[in-house]
């Protein structure tokens, strides 16, 4: 009876042990994406997908606080960190790439342990964890991971190494707050009150679609109130002119083509302008004397072209 009570007690005691290893062991990328295919269109996913998925995209990590199943601190290795799967949160403003190489310059230069915390939030369909606050250091690091993965160059050194000699960089742990299966009503509250205690400029919540939408329609009607002789209410304008919907489906499709957002917005305003002189001096043979004539009048040459051609022009 003694040996029974004793064997049963030690595997008692050893299955905690083979339970751990098996968790801590590299997830196979075959398996991670069986594992998530079902949920790849889903908002939320189950709570037992989360290690599998922190496992995969930060091998390092580990969990050091649960404040429920879905929100958790962790540590995970600054390396780990510096991947295309952690990105800027939509209605965060781009980094100030003016300060970022000074924040660098800090960091690298006084070779002290990283002590600062990241909030991340996991958003599946995108199968990225974007940042909601820590986009400066962030940013900061890859550009230093960026500059030392460099050739030394012995004439023009660099700022930050080269060869990827930083290791004592990026085999330090950072501590990384992460949500999962957070709405975006929960991430805006997160946001606003993780900036409730510091004035933070440059940091406001975007409404990307709004801008878009903005963006659009003032191009748009400037171009409308400039050209209105060519602008016309039929479906199917003839050649020299166009409608206000054809004109707003083109700067849609251009806003796409050329990464437009808020803070470079004149970019398709320029863009046009120059597709406009370009037609000038390429205006297609079929345009009559009369259309040739409206346009020299106005300076609006181009909706000479439909919209698929003026696509491919601009």
């Amino acid at each position: 009876m003694l040996q029974v009570v004793s064997s049963s007690k030690k595997i008692k005691t050893q299955k905690p042990h083979i339970l751990l290893e098996i968790i801590e062991e590299p997830v196979n990328t075959n398996d991670y994406l069986t594992l998530r295919s079902p949920y790849i269109l889903s908002e939320f996913i189950p709570v037992n997908l989360i290690s599998t998925i922190m496992q995969h995209h930060f091998p390092s990590s580990e969990l050091i606080l649960a404040y429920n199943e879905t929100h958790g601190v962790y540590k995970i290795l600054i390396k780990d960190l510096l991947v295309d799967s952690v990105t800027n949160w939509e209605y965060n403003r781009p980094p100030d790439m003016a300060r970022c190489p000074d924040i660098a310059r800090s960091m690298y230069n006084s070779k002290k342990p990283f002590d600062t915390m990241v909030y991340l939030s996991y958003t599946n369909k995108k199968e990225q964890f974007e940042v909601l606050d820590g986009i400066h250091r962030l940013t900061s690091l890859k550009l230093i991971k960026e500059e030392n993965s460099k050739p030394l160059e012995l004439l023009c050194p660099g700022d930050f190494g080269s060869n990827n000699d930083a290791a004592w960089l990026y085999n330090q742990y950072i501590v990384v707050n992460i949500r999962f299966n957070a709405s975006v009503g929960d991430v805006i509250e997160v946001f606003k009150n993780l900036n409730k205690s510091q004035t933070v400029p440059e940091l406001y919540i975007r409404d990307v679609k709004k801008e878009r939408r903005d963006t659009i329609d003032t191009i748009a009607n400037e171009w409308y109130v400039r050209y209105k002789k060519h602008f016309s209410s039929s479906s199917s304008p003839n050649i020299g002119n166009t409608n206000r919907n054809n004109f707003v489906d083109l700067l849609d499709k251009l806003y796409d083509k050329h990464k437009i957002n808020e803070t470079n917005s004149n970019k398709l305003i320029k863009l046009l302008g120059e597709a406009n002189i370009t037609i000038m001096s390429n205006i297609p043979v079929k345009a009559s004397i009369d259309v040739r004539l409206k346009c020299r009048e106005s300076g609006c040459y181009l909706f000479l072209y439909k919209n698929d051609k003026l696509e491919k022009i601009i």
